[in-house]
């Protein structure tokens, strides 16, 4: 999956410093840590809308905003791209840089119903790293800025299970499988330290079950 070759209508170019993230999204000295530790710079890239794209307006989507972020390491804590989003109230593209790598990181963003002005965001889902100078796509074809978030943030989840699976479920079981990605990793770890011979079948057994249902999330039905 490659990264995408924003249109030159749309460059906006505006460094983000990080107390405005500190100051919007309310953030403690220990998060205020977390960035200093992975986070070089943010920059606003681009400003993607339906009058700069030649699309149809969407009151569900009104702009999304690229965001550049040159990190110190290419992890980076969950917690860290969430007060991002907190924010910067908008659908966001992240564009994550580390090492003459690069990839995108999107969170399913949407107008909370229960609160005005307050926006519900998913964990995010990630692209692999790309060298940075690999060749950019265009964007997707599409009427509307609706439709142009849901396309660019669809590679990035488990496929459909059905052919008219809403974006949600699969935002959900993307969910799903990260939290039980990093639970495997957890469970492998302890199979290696067990060395209690009976115990070590019972945790590879359960590792097995993690296993498929990671791989029933994670696959076409």
């Amino acid at each position: 999956m490659t990264l995408y070759a924003w249109p030159a209508r749309t460059v906006f170019g505006r460094a983000i410093p990080k107390s405005r993230i500190y100051s919007a999204a309310q953030l403690s000295r220990a998060m205020q840590a977390k960035f200093v530790d992975q986070v070089e710079r943010m920059e606003w890239t681009h400003v993607l809308r339906a009058d700069r794209l030649n699309l149809q307006p969407s009151a569900e989507v009104e702009e999304i905003a690229v965001i550049a972020i040159d990190l110190h390491t290419p992890d980076v804590e969950p917690a860290v791209l969430q007060a991002i989003e907190k924010a910067i109230p908008r659908p966001l593209i992240l564009e994550l840089r580390h090492g003459g790598r690069a990839r995108m990181a999107m969170a399913w963003k949407r107008p909370s119903q229960a609160e005005a002005g307050k926006w519900v965001t998913a964990p995010h889902a990630f692209t692999t790293w790309q060298v940075a100078d690999t060749p950019r796509e265009a964007l997707p074809t599409v009427l509307d800025m609706a439709t142009l978030y849901t396309r660019l943030l669809e590679p990035m989840l488990p496929p459909k299970q059905s052919p008219d699976e809403p974006i949600a479920a699969r935002v959900a079981r993307s969910e799903e499988a990260a939290q039980l990605e990093r639970e495997i990793a957890r469970m492998e770890a302890g199979v290696r330290r067990e060395k209690q011979f009976n115990r070590k079948v019972e945790l590879n057994a359960e590792l097995r079950a993690a296993k498929a249902r990671y791989t029933a999330l994670t696959s076409k039905a």
